[in-house]
């Protein structure tokens, strides 16, 4: 193939040192960069949580792709090291590894009495004792990381505002619980300490790497051709009713288009066209997302006031952070640029690789920076990508260099270092209204897991008091977290007048007893009428509460705001159980969209695999191709563990025309990839992303290729013929000189 960029045009990419770095950076009017640490004090960081004392716990994936064959990749060197600033000056200037025996580290987070993290496969408790020593150290869930690549695993462990902790990559969630507490409905208890129990339920399966939220609990994550993107409600909102599977849909927080510094040959697949600026002064540079990584909503209190809320999405591809404003609609969020056709922060150097961001207890925003050359996976590494690494030897000094970087606003000072560390639950209360979103998330998880309820009345006082917004919803979901939900807290909540503070307290409503609900009907009924997004939450809740007009109120809603976004879904999620109540009083009111769903609830087609009706042989290979679909091919992380698809990265694969019709074409696809619009089931798809091939990755043999191919086949509803390595081998070898991945028009559709 043509590279796109000529070789003497592409500048060198030498390994910087920190002085040099940072001056690679231009960034925004305004805002200045600061180095926090770099080795020999960090070494390739992925993932941080700061401790109570504003200490740095750090994930370092410290053997990810040394060399361009992954080589070793998978040796127990990773780390968990402690950084902090002792003197005072910003910057670490001491290290103490805490375990140095991980296999690719990529969550880390503290918990009461020590850390949960994550390795390549499994979710562990280690103990914290006196003097950051090591006490017991035990699997918390085996299966946390289980299956697909590197770049498609389970991450995040997001301390959410119900207080549950959420992950990208995966549809479990978790809840740290007192010993004697009772189980939440639908979950299981699957670890237990001296200290605490572990619960683990379902949700949505969402984004790629690194979670965030905004004030209100509502999820933000990525894909890696997408910005941020965010759900509108909070997490298994629309999943309560289980006679019927309905999800949130996120929104991307503005369009895929990025504009990096330099230019960017050195990307998968970027003599694909569109891939790269053709001509012109931005010749050779990225178009679009490919790499977007740990994004973050920004919730300190350090920039101007009009970036807190701002969604900030690393590009590591394409060495920026990318800037979007978050705009909430009826139903759903949209965004914009902030810099419009420029980046909050760009580099020219194409060693800079940030991979997440956070949040600090000083109000800035820290960004981890792996800081290193390779940053494809073995399994996705085109020969194109090799000689691009090889050319600039970004394939060498990948395991010993990585950056903590601080980007804060020039002219506000930084908050001191927190001292959380020591202080009694009855002193952590204030924090719950701090300005800082990290300290009131802190403050939360610290009252929690100390499980001590004499706070209970200071904690009602602030619902009751605080004339911040984000003060009262906070302490709401505290007080669910000590299970101390009282009459005057909600009380406070419904009559704020706000309303994300009623939605919080429509929300805990149930918490309570059914004569302590009784008395806020009058209430509910003027909320339903209020307000759309008020009235949204009581269609979530009212099927659920013990109030004897549930279902007039649910009539009541649906009059006012029947026709909007997510009301019917929000009815029939919470109605579980009363369906047909609901029905015979709404009668000829009823809108068609609300019978249909109504009607389907226990009625969903349960799809099974085809399965059975293979011979021994194609069964082996069934068992294979789905090891691969869900192991080291990944296709599960675009297409979806049921083949379902999800959108803005990848069509279906269950009941689809193009898996199950003739093999030669699925075979074209699964060797060299396929581009560009599609058409599934006569829905029509126009992805950003595009499908790459496995013909070029000597992981996966013409078996590989086939015993994939027999499992999507038959599987999720499909029903064809398995397909052998021999077919797979015929037609490698008449498309052994493409280069490129197919497109719908050149396989006949």
């Amino acid at each position: 193939m043509t590279p796109p960029i000529a070789a003497d045009e592409i500048p060198p990419a030498p390994v910087l040192a920190v002085p040099q770095a940072l001056q690679s950076m231009q960034l925004q009017p305004g805002f200045v960069i600061e180095n926090v640490a770099a080795e020999p004090h960090v070494f390739s960081p992925v993932a941080m949580s700061f401790d109570g004392n504003g200490r740095m716990w750090v994930a370092e994936m410290n053997t990810f792709m040394p060399d361009l064959d992954g080589n070793n990749e998978e040796i127990p060197k990773g780390n968990i090291a402690i950084l902090e600033d002792t003197n005072g000056d910003g910057k670490v200037d001491k290290r103490k590894v805490f375990l140095n025996d991980l296999i690719l580290p990529r969550t880390i987070v503290l918990v009461k009495g020590g850390i949960l993290y994550a390795d390549q496969t499994q979710l562990y408790f280690a103990e914290v004792l006196a003097g950051d020593k090591l006490g017991v150290r035990e699997v918390v869930d085996p299966t946390y990381a289980q299956g697909g690549s590197v770049e498609h695993k389970a991450n995040g462990m997001l301390f959410g505002l119900d207080n549950w902790y959420y992950n990208a990559k995966s549809d479990r969630r978790y809840k740290i619980l007192p010993l004697d507490s009772e189980l939440p409905a639908g979950a299981e208890e699957i670890y237990r300490n001296r200290y605490w129990k572990m619960a683990s339920a379902t949700t949505e399966y969402r984004g790629q790497w690194g979670m965030s939220m905004d004030d209100y609990g509502r999820l933000f994550h990525t894909w890696n051709s997408a910005p941020a993107q965010g759900e509108y409600l909070r997490p298994n909102s629309l999943n309560k009713n289980p006679g019927l599977v309905q999800e949130i849909k996120a929104q991307s927080i503005g369009g895929n288009q990025i504009y990096p510094a330099r230019i960017n040959p050195g990307v998968n697949r970027a003599y694909l066209p569109e891939t790269l600026v053709a001509t012109g002064p931005n010749k050779g540079k990225l178009i679009n997302f490919t790499a977007a990584s740990g994004s973050v909503v920004y919730r300190g209190d350090q920039f101007p006031a009009e970036f807190y809320g701002v969604a900030f999405t690393p590009e590591p591809a394409a060495n920026l952070i990318s800037a979007r404003r978050i705009i909430e609609e009826q139903g759903q969020f949209r965004g914009e640029e902030i810099y419009p056709q420029g980046e909050i922060l760009a580099s020219t150097d194409e060693r800079f690789r940030p991979v997440n961001l956070y949040t600090a207890p000083d109000g800035s925003l820290y960004i981890l920076d792996m800081y290193h050359g390779v940053i494809q996976h073995k399994e996705y590494l085109t020969s194109y990508l090799r000689e691009q690494s090889e050319s600039r030897q970004l394939h060498k000094h990948n395991s010993t260099l990585g950056r903590i970087y601080r980007l804060r606003w020039a002219t506000n000072p930084l908050a001191p270092k927190p001292q959380l560390e020591g202080k009694t639950t009855a002193q952590f209360v204030p924090y719950l209204a701090h300005a800082n979103g990290w300290y009131r998330d802190t403050a939360r998880r610290l009252i929690i897991q100390q499980n001590d309820k004499s706070v209970t009345e200071a904690i009602s006082r602030l619902v009751q008091q605080s004339r911040d917004h984000r003060a009262q919803i906070n302490a709401l979901w505290t007080l669910e977290g000590l299970n101390a939900v009282n009459a005057n807290s909600i009380r406070a909540g419904l009559h704020s007048s706000h309303p994300k503070v009623q939605i919080s307290a429509i929300a805990l409503l149930m918490h309570l007893s059914k004569a302590e609900q009784q008395q806020f009907a009058p209430r509910l009924t003027e909320l339903a009428k209020s307000d759309y997004e008020v009235a949204l939450q009581i269609a979530l809740s009212a099927g659920e509460l013990k109030i004897d007009s549930s279902l007039a109120l649910i009539k009541t809603l649906l009059a006012n705001y029947g026709d909007q976004p997510l009301i019917n879904q929000a009815v029939v999620s919470g109605i579980a159980g009363r369906e047909q109540a609901l029905k015979t009083l709404l009668g000829a009111d009823a809108s068609q969209e609300l019978i249909a769903l109504l009607d389907l609830v226990g009625k969903q087609k349960i799809i099974e695999s085809n399965f059975n009706k293979l011979v021994t042989q194609q069964q082996n290979q069934y068992y294979r191709g789905q090891a691969l679909f869900d192991g080291g091919a990944a296709c599960f992380g675009c297409h979806g563990k049921q083949g379902q698809g999800m959108d803005g990265m990848a069509p279906p694969l269950a009941q689809s025309e193009w898996v199950t019709g003739e093999p030669e074409r699925l075979i074209k696809i699964l060797l060299h990839g396929l581009n560009g619009p599609i058409t599934v089931n006569g829905v029509h798809y126009q992805l950003p992303m595009m499908m790459p091939g496995l013909g070029a990755n000597p992981n996966f043999s013409d078996q590989d290729t086939a015993d994939i191919a027999t499992y999507i086949r038959n599987n999720w509803g499909n029903a064809a013929q398995a397909i052998s390595a021999d077919e797979v081998a015929k037609v490698r070898a008449q498309t052994a000189n493409r280069n490129q991945p197919y497109t719908a028009s050149e396989l006949g559709q």
